[in-house]
């Protein structure tokens, strides 16, 4: 079951109006590697965005799957985001599901990702969950509250 989504998902494997978030974000993601397996980092979103849709994700989830890391490891601002998703709804989850590092630090990640899950909507719950999975499974060796 979880194999397809290692697959090389395609962006007409999504939903048409998703594609533009799909390659927007593969192209912010262009020369970043993931962590542990060293393969492009695109693969990451694309397979919580996979996720995502297999439960039964709206387009707005879908697409903020795609973007979940944009704030957080890339130079994407909130509203490149919303104008490229043609979504506010989407930039929004995107920036509830961005960690802050700063908080991180202070709280240690255990008591900040415990404390964010307890507080999050049922909308980011679901792409967080998805993105905790996916971690799981590719890398599982590492934290999968990353």
């Amino acid at each position: 079951m979880f194999s397809a989504m290692f697959k090389k998902s395609k962006s007409q494997d999504f939903p048409v109006e998703c594609r533009a978030m799909y390659y927007f974000a593969k192209g912010r993601h262009a020369h970043a590697l993931r962590k542990g397996s060293g393969v492009p980092y695109f693969v990451h979103p694309r397979g919580v965005a996979w996720l995502v849709k297999k439960y039964g994700g709206t387009i707005t989830q879908i697409n903020a799957a795609f973007g979940h890391d944009l704030l957080e490891d890339t130079d994407t601002s909130f509203e490149e985001i919303a104008v490229i998703s043609g979504s506010e709804e989407c930039a929004e989850l995107v920036l509830e599901l961005t960690n802050n590092k700063h908080t991180i630090e202070e709280m240690g990640k255990t008591d900040y990702m415990t404390e964010k899950l307890c507080k999050i909507s049922k909308d980011a719950l679901l792409i967080k969950l998805a993105d905790m999975v996916y971690n799981s499974y590719d890398q599982p060796k590492e934290n999968a509250m990353k």
